[in-house]
């Protein structure tokens, strides 16, 4: 037979607090079992593939009042991209 417990939100928040600090205390066990290279590379394809959409949203958007949004989100995006490729060729 299954026993049901209701937890209060404090309840809920403490255990998840303690979950995190687990989390980050074994964080070096973590680390080893992630590529980071090999995330890095496929987070900068992604981000590749995301360009042409979003040159097409800003020929879409030229002229409107969400123009400045879109700019400030391209600009963004450049300066990630530019950051994950300087990351990839120095490793």
């Amino acid at each position: 037979m299954k026993k049901i417990v209701r937890l209060t939100e404090e309840e809920i928040k403490g255990i998840l607090h303690k979950s995190v600090i687990a989390a980050l205390k074994n964080k070096v066990s973590i680390d080893e079992a992630i590529d980071s290279s090999r995330e890095i590379k496929l987070a900068q394809k992604e981000l590749y593939k995301m360009g042409g959409n979003l040159s097409s949203i800003g020929m879409r958007l030229e002229g409107s009042r969400y123009y400045g949004l879109y700019k400030k989100m391209a600009d963004a995006m450049t300066e990630l991209n530019n950051a994950l490729i300087k990351e990839i060729r120095k490793g």
